[in-house]
């Protein structure tokens, strides 16, 4: 009942409103409606606490977002986000045998704070939930974003990626399933910080090389050799420029093969335009290969592939193996005396460009090396303070000698710990100090 009531807060009442109380307080505009039900065919609308502890010992399924009406439950009737749920179905191949521990794992390597709640299913399964610090106004744009970053995470932990919607039903916590939980709460501002970190993951992740077979005989491809017409040649004539560059082909045979190409084409267009699109994607800077997403339209087939490089050493890569990346910080950690105090961005501001910038990985990568550190009991990390004014403290285990960095520095010029934010007004020299500024002391 607690956790309903850490969920809901004062979206529901404790009991209904008599007509008077209605009249003296007005129309609630900041209330919402709970859905439940058995089997979905006859759910239920609940707006009171007393009605939901009911509902809860004889009901299977709830919506932990609420809705403004109490007839429909949709995308568009929510009224609060309140928590982010991910479904995870272990009758799945991929998941067969997944048991709590490895949910628990999923979610530190996926770089995700602990879940506030996780409810196990009678098949075996995981709803796992995210309860959000502040509830969100479900308007339109916001919903859509939650959905995106919902299906990001679900992708992260093998969750079901069909249980996807922030109008989605789940099954109602009970003392009886309920297998987690903890005071953990997330802003959505940091779960959209998670998503675009992971998007810059998975884009430094990203390896390019195709063989011809694969790309130039597909159907798709085959059909826009054939020619096309008027009003889709230009973007045609580019995309297989880039098909054929990626396949390993020279500008100069791409542009003899495309002026063929032209041939066929109704009307055939200027050599010119050809050649100029040919030297297009060849030159610095072009995409390595064509957008999947123009096959399609082009063409009208479905088109899906990816590109591959091989694998490069250490010191060329972009993304490193979190084993290398452990192992960097923990030398970090010890060129600073052990201890490195303040904003948990600031601290991995400090570790990433310590480093060679050719090694350089991002945040949400960051905070998954840190945990799992801490999981190897290598290095321990206490927060003090909440949101923006929060410190974080990361400290080797075995060291006792600490780094402070205070809000205030004077002002001796820029050296390699310089926290440069080229939001603030004024320039560089009046806004930072040098190292020795910062008010390292050394205890030990």
């Amino acid at each position: 009942m607690e956790s309903l009531r850490q969920l809901y807060r004062d979206q529901l009442t404790e009991a209904p409103k008599r007509a008077f109380q209605k009249e003296q307080s007005g129309p609630s505009n900041h209330l919402g409606w709970v859905f439940v039900c058995n089997d979905f065919t006859q759910p239920k609308a609940v707006r009171t606490y007393s009605s939901l502890f009911q509902a809860q010992a004889s009901t299977t399924y709830f919506t932990p977002n609420t809705f403004y009406r109490n007839d429909q439950r949709h995308a568009g009737t929510l009224r609060w986000l309140n928590a982010l749920v991910i479904d995870i179905d272990v009758k799945t191949t991929k998941n067969a045998g997944m048991i709590y521990p490895d949910v628990m794992e999923m979610i530190t390597t996926a770089g995700l704070p602990a879940p506030s709640l996780i409810v196990q299913t009678p098949s075996g399964g995981f709803h796992v939930y995210w309860y959000l610090a502040e509830p969100r106004r479900a308007f339109p744009k916001v919903v859509e974003h939650y959905k995106r970053i919902q299906q990001a995470i679900a992708e992260e932990l093998s969750g079901d990626l069909q249980a996807v919607g922030a109008e989605r039903w789940f099954r109602l916590p009970t003392p009886k399933n309920t297998i987690h939980r903890s005071a953990e709460r997330i802003s959505f501002d940091a779960l959209c910080d998670w998503y675009s970190d992971r998007n810059e993951e998975l884009l430094h992740q990203r390896k390019i090389m195709v063989s011809t077979q694969d790309l130039m005989q597909h159907p798709a491809i085959q059909s826009l050799l054939q020619g096309v017409e008027q009003g889709r040649r230009d973007n045609t004539c580019y995309t297989l420029a880039l098909a054929f560059k990626a396949t390993g082909y020279s500008e100069e045979d791409t542009q003899i093969y495309l002026y063929a190409w032209n041939e066929r084409n109704t009307p055939a267009m200027r050599q010119l335009d050809v050649k100029r699109k040919v030297k297009s994607a060849f030159k610095e800077g072009a995409p390595l290969g064509p957008s999947a997403y123009w096959i399609e339209t082009l063409s009208g087939m479905e088109f899906k592939y990816q590109l591959w490089e091989g694998a490069k050493p250490r010191e060329e890569r972009t993304y490193s193996h979190l084993e290398e990346w452990k192992e960097d910080v923990l030398s970090i950690l010890r060129e600073n005396g052990g201890i490195l105090c303040g904003a948990q961005r600031d601290i991995a501001k400090i570790i990433c460009s310590s480093v060679d910038k050719s090694k350089a990985i991002s945040y949400a990568t960051f905070k998954r090396v840190i945990e799992l550190l801490i999981q190897e009991h290598l290095i321990e990390k206490t927060v003090e303070g909440r949101g923006r004014a929060a410190c974080t403290t990361i400290k080797i285990i075995s060291y006792n000698n600490v780094i402070q960095f205070p809000n205030v520095i004077k002002s001796n010029g820029l050296n390699p710990y310089t926290f440069i934010d080229t939001v603030v007004g004024g320039s560089l020299y009046q806004q930072y100090g040098t190292r020795n500024n910062i008010g390292c002391s050394n205890t030990t």
